[in-house]
């Protein structure tokens, strides 16, 4: 079976963090000026991006893992949740190996040199062999870590189909910053919010599972 995946929306049009606010002000009675619930709303998309993989949070880096003549590894990008894939410039799929395996190669006394074909990813960052021989950049297809709201007047990396889950979490980290770890309040807003992340689950991205890892080194 081929999946076909498309994104649930456009990363970076969601609800503004505004609107986040003046949701949560209405519903909770409070008067929050401007950028005052940012760090709430912050803590709501990590939660919703820690339940699973969101096309939204869908990722293409292609500047960080630029490898140099000699490189062995490179840190992956510091908003990187999940590698997806790491790919040459030709789309050649870099391969698994162990960092025992790589890192045993790496230091023998005349390791291969030229473009990667291995790689493993350990400590956050990512060891490649063969090694590099000239300069030659690594794409990476990732899940991302959702950015400080530091301003409410941009738009949210999650779409419209997430606001009333941001909503929820949002009113969730709101009262647990005030202490609170019993309330009706906080239970109301647990559950509520547990069926919304059930209704939004149909938009995770699923993959095709590989029947056999492989087994070539």
């Amino acid at each position: 079976m081929v999946y076909i995946w498309t994104p649930a929306s456009t990363p970076g049009t969601g609800p503004t963090g505004s609107e986040i606010r003046l949701a949560v002000n209405a519903r909770m009675n409070l008067t929050k000026t401007a950028d005052q619930l940012d760090s709430e709303i912050t803590a709501a998309l990590r939660l919703i991006s820690g339940m699973a993989k969101w096309p939204d949070l869908h990722k293409t880096d292609t500047t960080t893992l630029a490898f140099s003549s000699g490189n062995k590894s490179k840190a992956l990008p510091t908003d990187c949740r999940i590698a997806d894939r790491l790919y040459l410039a030709d789309d050649s799929t870099l391969l698994d190996a162990s960092i025992d395996w790589i890192r045993q190669q790496q230091e023998t006394a005349s390791p291969a040199t030229g473009d990667p074909i291995w790689k493993a990813i350990i400590g956050g960052s990512v060891y490649v062999y063969p090694i590099p021989d000239s300069s030659v950049t690594v794409y990476l297809d990732y899940w991302c870590e959702p950015a400080d709201v530091e301003d409410e007047s941009l738009n949210l990396i999650l779409g419209y189909q997430f606001k009333e889950a941001i909503v929820l979490g949002t009113i969730l980290q709101y009262i647990k910053g005030l202490g609170f770890t019993s309330h009706p309040k906080l239970a109301d807003t647990e559950r509520a919010f547990a069926y919304e992340m059930a209704k939004l689950d149909p938009l995770r991205d699923e993959k095709p599972l590989v029947a056999k890892a492989y087994e070539g080194y």
